[in-house]
């Protein structure tokens, strides 16, 4: 699996776009709590997409992101 940090989620879109793997996890340890929200809702749409069968693995840097964002429709994360 490879580890991914994206700045923005435009760079995270284009990724998607042209790589052919889909076996890597993104890690917004470094954000904080409102930006890894925005980026999970809006990677997760992106994500499924491509890969409507597959899961996003995702790391965050707390339990509060995970909370917030089972308020979302994002049954395409998967946090490690």
């Amino acid at each position: 699996m490879i580890n991914l940090t994206f700045n923005d989620i435009s760079s995270f879109r284009n990724y998607i776009n042209e790589t052919k793997t889909k076996d890597f996890a993104i890690d917004l340890s470094n954000h904080n709590i409102f930006d890894s929200l925005r980026f999970l809702v809006l990677s997760s749409a992106y994500f499924y997409q491509k890969y409507p069968e597959d899961k996003l693995k995702c790391k965050v840097k707390s339990e509060d992101i995970k909370q917030l964002t089972s308020s979302f429709a994002v049954n395409n994360l998967e946090f490690i």
